[in-house]
Formats: structure tokens, sequence, C-alpha cells
């Protein structure tokens, strides 16, 4: 192994080619490579029951002759596939069968709607239904029947911003949360079994939940990947080089000789929600008993645009925040997670992703600390219309005293897609106080344009440039982006300029920071060992540097220079350090208490992370820094572990610390999370999530039980409960009180007309 490892540093270091064989797939050059297989109109549906095993399935040519990507790219896979796909006027009707020398072995490592298929034997299918290489909806399954969606826009390509992902991240082209959008939910059935062959699986996709164009002898793009878990081998029916995954859209082939007819859909999920909230931070009526209802509305427009409307909009069945604990001086990032923002999420991207967005929808109805803004009504316009993506959003937010006025949301998205993944497009964003707030600006508006330029076949060229519009704020108002990448199977680079002005200010969006230009560049080499235990290694490294605007001093820095590696059975190892520079004109409170004084502080930290295999019964990563941090010294570590008792029950747990001594003083920060999942059907489940922070000196607990009739609709009662407390470690004087806490039952049911 230490031989192998060494060969690769001399490979890397001296520029010349993996002393490996390897058998690249390139993606095909022309429509005429690609594969291609029939859909076949049927006269009677198949049982759906989780057997591919009537005869109108065997009257249909399978799509079969899989290929690896991983671990032996370009040979055979090891067991066999075949995929049927039939329709009718309503359905599409797809029949799995994957056989298994060892059914006894089959890996099944969960049971639960939208669980990760990488760590469990899995079937992903793609499909393109505008066929236009850039959009797509992936439904995937596993042995026990779960069902998984998700959309795929920007042809799967992954937004960088220019930063090379550094380990644990994925490897090469793995789609960011822009371009794949992993919380779209729809409405499909799924049955799977383990039977004698293997594991078999039928799918019913009824095409109003799809968008697409009616018509005759219809071709739609198609990919399909199969997850060997116990020998962590992925397969492909068209061949995909490393360099890609399953969300490449225009690497698919084609499904042809799909008929369509035109679909209207309306889609009508009243709800209605009771129970009580205890919040003692008030002084009046801590207690109040919650009653409510609501009403959301989806009507397929054309059968690939889509109109959906909210009235008295509520979110309480949505998963709490992950706690943070932010050493920066700089605004940490939490994800959407809010149903009705979610569809079509892709087209209203703009920006860099967690860096410069400049929608971000979690600034509708939530303000900055977190507290919900009741939303009143809103209405949402998505989805495609020829070669154009198209959205439109108008959402009404209700006043809060002391945290909001009633605000007005509007954003309009278009964008022109082009040949070989390219696009160009433009976005409006606006938000209109309706009541007067002191401390707000009564409006403010982002207006912006962007073009995205595939280069040949691993290529990518984003740009794009905005400019905000507030009163009080003029000039340096402007923000814009070039960034450059490249990426195959062996070589990723990255190059990046960016500047954001000192007054720009999209309040609808995200903004890290402000008033710097910067340049960024990264480079990542990707080798194959021929080894048993070895899959990649993958020495990679990022250098960014951030410049105030009109001075040019140097205001922040970032080295990373990573060396890590992939073991066959999924295990990750990386060895990194990282250097760091921070320019402090002012104070900083790093901590309550503590502020570090202005300067110019360098300072570098070495960081190792290792995980086991995440498939196994009983799981764990361990991740440790040791190094200097602005006028003194860091130690941290991060452990995760996890054990799983059959498909059915997971528990989950992390752990970090921070030690830090600075010239200023000394503190520690412990941040806790404990995760417990209850999966009884894969439309079932009891969820608990319980995370200390001891930053806020704060502990919660979110717990919800569902029983699910559809893929989120159907009975969800949630507990909520947050403390405070001096030390929850400490065992002496423990001095907690609940702040609040909640108890809410809702049901919604959805009308399919």
């Amino acid at each position: 192994m230490l031989r192998q490892v060494l060969v690769c540093l001399i490979s890397v270091l001296g520029n010349a080619p993996p002393a490996f064989g390897q058998r690249p797939v390139a993606p095909p050059k022309s429509p005429s490579e690609r594969k291609h297989v029939r859909a076949y109109r049927l006269d009677t549906v198949p049982v759906i029951d989780g057997r591919v095993d009537e005869l109108l399935w065997t009257q249909i040519e399978p799509a079969t002759s899989f290929v690896q990507q991983q671990p032996d790219e370009g040979s055979a896979a090891t067991e066999k596939t075949e995929v049927r796909f039939g329709y009718d006027d309503r359905n599409l009707y797809i029949g799995i069968i994957c056989f298994d020398s060892q059914p006894g072995h089959i890996v099944v490592t969960q049971n639960r709607r939208d669980g990760n298929l990488v760590d469990t034997d899995s079937v992903q299918i793609l499909l393109d239904t505008f066929h236009d290489r850039q959009n797509a909806f992936v439904f995937g399954t596993s042995p026990t029947g779960i069902e998984y969606d998700a959309q795929v826009s920007k042809a799967g390509l992954v937004d960088s911003g220019g930063n090379i992902p550094r380990a644990g991240q994925g490897g090469a082209q793995q789609a960011g949360a822009a371009a794949v959008n992993l919380n779209w939910d729809a409405v499909w059935r799924v049955r799977s079994q383990i039977t004698e062959r293997g594991w078999e699986s039928e799918m019913v996709i009824p095409f109003k939940t799809l968008r697409y164009n009616p018509g005759s002898g219809r071709v739609w793009g198609l990919q399909i990947m199969r997850n060997l878990r116990r020998r962590n081998e992925q397969s492909f029916w068209m061949p995909v080089s490393r360099a890609f995954d399953l969300t490449q859209v225009d690497v698919a082939g084609d499904l042809e000789n799909v008929d369509l007819r035109l679909h209207r859909d309306l889609q009508v999920v009243p709800y209605v929600l009771g129970g009580f909230n205890q919040d003692y931070s008030r002084s009046v009526r801590p207690t109040r008993m919650s009653r409510n209802a609501g009403l959301d509305v989806k009507y397929s427009v054309t059968p690939s645009l889509t109109l959906d409307a909210t009235i008295n909009t509520d979110f309480a069945q949505v998963e709490v925040d992950e706690e943070q604990i932010n050493l920066t001086r700089f605004n940490l990032f939490f994800p959407e997670k809010r149903p009705f923002f979610l569809e079509n999420s892709g087209i209203f991207d703009f920006g860099a992703p967690r860096e410069t967005e400049i929608f971000f929808s979690r600034r509708i109805g939530i303000d900055d600390s977190g507290a919900e803004i009741p939303i009143d009504a809103g209405v949402r316009l998505s989805g495609h219309a020829g070669r154009y993506d198209l959205g439109f959003l108008n959402v009404k937010t209700r006043e809060v005293d002391g945290i909001a006025p009633a605000n007005n949301f509007f954003v309009a998205r278009a964008k022109r897609e082009l040949a070989n993944r390219s696009s160009i497009g433009v976005i409006a964003v606006s938000r209109e106080s309706l009541t007067h707030f002191d401390g707000k600006r009564p409006f403010n508006r982002t207006y912006g344009a962007d073009a995205n330029i595939g280069l040949g076949r691993y290529g990518n060229w984003q740009n794009y440039i905005a400019k905000t519009d507030s009163p009080g704020l003029s000039g340096s108002t402007l923000a814009a982006l070039s960034s450059f990448r490249y990426d195959n199977s062996h070589h990723q680079v990255s190059l990046s300029y960016r500047e954001v002005g000192r007054n720009f200010n999209p309040e609808v969006g995200y903004l890290e920071r402000a008033n710097y230009r910067r340049p960024s560049f990264g480079y990542r080499r990707t080798l194959y060992p021929d080894s048993k235990r070895i899959r990649s290694i993958f020495p990679h490294f990022q250098w960014n540097r951030w410049y105030t605007l009109g001075t040019n001093a140097l205001e922040s820095a970032f080295e990373h220079y990573d060396f890590s590696m992939g073991g066959q059975g999924g295990e990750m190892l990386s060895i990194a350090y990282n250097r760091s520079f921070e320019r402090l004109d002012v104070p900083f409170e790093i901590f309550p208490g503590i502020r570090v004084v202005p300067g110019r502080y360098w300072f570098g930290e070495l960081d190792t992370n290792y995980a086991t295999n995440q498939s196994a019964r009983v799981f764990a990563g361990l991740r440790t820094s040791t190094g200097s941090f602005y006028s003194g010294t860091i130690r941290a570590f991060v452990f995760s572990a996890g054990v799983r008792k059959g498909t059915n029950l997971t528990w989950t747990g992390s752990y970090a610390r921070n030690f830090i001594n600075l010239r200023e003083g000394d503190f520690t920060t412990d941040l806790v999370g404990f995760r417990f999942n209850w999966s009884f059907t894969p439309k079932s489940y009891l969820q608990s999530f319980t995370q200390y922070n001891s930053r806020t000196a704060q502990i919660g607990t979110n717990i919800r039980f569902a029983l699910l009739s559809t893929s989120s609709n159907g009975l969800f009662v949630v507990f909520n409960t947050r403390a405070a407390t001096v030390d929850y470690t400490d065992p002496h004087g423990i001095a907690r009180v609940t702040q609040s806490r909640a108890l809410l039952v809702k049901y919604n049911r959805l009308f399919d007309f």
C-alpha cells in the first residue's frame, strides 16, 4: 500500500501518467453513439407487487448490458440488470430486475423515504423528459421500496464559484444544491421485493407528476445507475466516465417511442393544525393555543409549466436547522427546507452558492434570528416554455411587532437554454414594505444577468453581473463573477475572479461579505490504483485571496493543501494543511467577552479526517485539527458514529469540541447532535434530533412522527423544546431553564383532479 501511494505521488509531481491500467470512457461524441431503448404502450397494466414476472414484462425489450464506472471503469457489470418501460394514457410503468448471484448478501441499510441510496443496494433512473440535455427528473428505489426523487437542472453541473471540493465532499462533478434539488417530492408509487433472482421493483409514475412536451413518438433522455453496495460497484446503462455522475444529463441515452397525451393536473392540499406553544421569553401569555388552517394548490398550466399557490402557509413538519458554532466574522449559511420553495428551485438559482446568492428563499418568512414570520399568501409559476426556463414568484408576509414589517416579495427569472450545457438569463428580485417599520428600508431591488458556456466536453465558463437598488445606498452597488472549470476523470482545474461592491445589498439574497475582489485557483489530480484496498487518490489544493476594494490591501487569504484517498469499501482518509490570513481593522468578538484585537494574523492548522465504511452496521468518523489561530492556538476534533439495527432503526451522533487559547483569553466550545430514526415503512417514521450548543448555552429537541399517504402529505405530530443551561456537561450547579416548547398536530391531504 505504501509503495502504491509513493508511486502516485511521483506520478503527480512528475506530471506523468499513472502507472496503473485504466480504461477511460468518454461521453458520446454524436447522437449515433448513444444507446437507446423503446417504451411500449400497454393494453393491460401490471399488478404492482414488486415482482417483474408477468407476461407483459417479458414482451418488452429491456435496457441491459450495464457498464462499470466504479471500481473497474469500462468493464461489464458483475451482475446483470434489466429495466423495462411501458405506459398507458395515464402512467409510466418501469420494471426493474437486479439479478444477484448471492441474494442473501444484498445490502439494505435503511427504509425511509428519500433515504441516501449510496450506502444501500439501489437503482436510480434519470428521465430527461424535454430531451434538452439540461433538465431531468430522478426516481430511485432500493430492495425495501424506498421512494427517492429529485430534480436536475443546469445539466447537473456543480456551481462551485471557483472552489475545488474538499475531501469528503464527493468526486468530480458532484452536483451542488442548486443543480440537483434533492428535496423535491413527487406523487408516484413503487414496490420492491428480494427474490430468488436478486431483487426486483415496479414503479408507477403518473404523467401528470412529470413535466414534458406532449406528442407522439417522443424521445426522452434516459440514464440508469445501479449500486451494488457489498462490492461498492456503480454501473450505468449508458457508459459514464469517472468525470461524471448520474446527473450529467448530456451524457444520457435515449428512451424512444413515448406517446404522450396532454395531461392537465390540479392538486389541492388543505391542512389543519392544532396544538399549543409555550414561549417563556414572553411576559404576557407565555402559553398560547395554536389553531390554523390553510391551502396549497398546484395546477399544470401546460404539461411543462406549473402554477403553485399557497394561502396561510405553515411548515410545522419541517425539521429544525442544525446548530453551528461561528468562529469567523462572517454570516452563517442555513439551507432551505420548506416544501413550497423547493420545486423548480434550480430555475431561480443565480450567483455563487453560499457566498453571493441573488435570491435566497429563506429571506422570506424567516427573520435573521430564525424566528418565523407568517406567510399570508404566495404564488409561483415555474417550468419550461420551449427552450426557455421561466420562474415567477410573489409572496406576501405578515407584519410582526418588533421584528419585521409586512412585505411583498417578487422574483422573476428567465433563462434561454443553448447547446452544450450553455445558457443565458436574467433575474429581478424585489422586496417592498407594505407597512412602516423603523430601521427598515421601504424597498430593496436586485437585477442581474448571467451566462453559462459549455466548452467542449469537460469545460464550463460561468459569468454573472448583478446590481442592487436600496434607499440611502449609492455607488459601489455591483457584484460580478467569472469562473472557469475544467473537469475530467483525472484533472480538475478551477479558476475564478469575483468582485462585490461596498454597497451591494441583496436583502432577499445571501451575502457572506462585501467590498472585496477575490481571485482564486484550484487543482486536483485523481489517480485510480490497481489495488484491493485503495480505489482513488486525489491530492488537491485551493488558493483564495480577498482584497479590499479601493485600497487593494489584502483582507483575507485561504490556502488548502490536501492529500486524500478513498477505499474500495467506501472508507475515506485525508491529511490537509490549511493556511489563513485575516486583517482585523476593528476588534472582533470571537466568543462572549473575548475580543481579538485589530491586527494582521497569519495562522495555519494541520487537519486529518477519516471515515469508515458508512454502509456497515456500525460506522464512524474522526476529524482532528491543530495549529495556530489568530493570536494563539486551536485544537479541535469532531467525532461521529452511528449504528443500524436491521433496515428500520438508526442511531447517529456527533460531538465537536474546540480548545482555543488566545492572548485575549481562553475558551472551549462544544456542539453535540444526536439523531434517532425509526422507519416503520418507507412512508411512516418516528424521528428525533437533539442538539446542544455551548456557545448559546442551549439544548433543543425536535421530535417528529409521520404517517404519510403520499410523498409529503398525511398526519404529522411534532414536539419541540428548547432549554437554557449554564454548562449542560457540568454535573455541578446546573441551571437549566425551559425557554420554549410546543406540541403541534398537522394533517394535510392531497386531492388530485
